[in-house]
């Protein structure tokens, strides 16, 4: 049997920065959604709870079928190199809640890595 921190540090952890609107905004995303809803914001955790399609893959987990995406916004910083200038380009992302994943076999993580 595993300990506890053994468990906690084989967590898929995603690529959520610590942005505050952000966190706000998948949060309200996820009390609106139709699958979801406000009891899977009790136990919420940004790093833990919500990825996209690619990063859950890479940990050996796919989002089940029928399974409807969190739609969410983050900010790509740009830098234009005529001017030097810095900006922030929005980018639509789609999560999937850890709810809505399930493990890949290990016969398909082999054919994907």
């Amino acid at each position: 049997m595993k300990k506890v921190k053994e468990v906690i540090e084989e967590r898929p952890i995603s690529t959520y920065k610590g942005s505050e609107k952000t966190l706000e905004l998948v949060k309200e995303a996820i009390k609106e959604h139709p699958q979801l809803g406000p009891k899977y914001l009790v136990d919420f955790d940004p790093y833990y709870s919500a990825m996209t399609y690619n990063s859950w893959k890479r940990q050996g987990y796919v989002p089940a079928k029928g399974s409807i995406g969190i739609k969410s916004v983050t900010f790509i910083e740009s830098l234009d190199e005529q001017t030097g200038k810095k900006s922030m380009i929005p980018r639509t992302v789609i999560l999937f809640h850890r709810s809505q994943v399930q493990a890949l076999s290990p016969f398909k993580q082999k054919q994907t890595a």
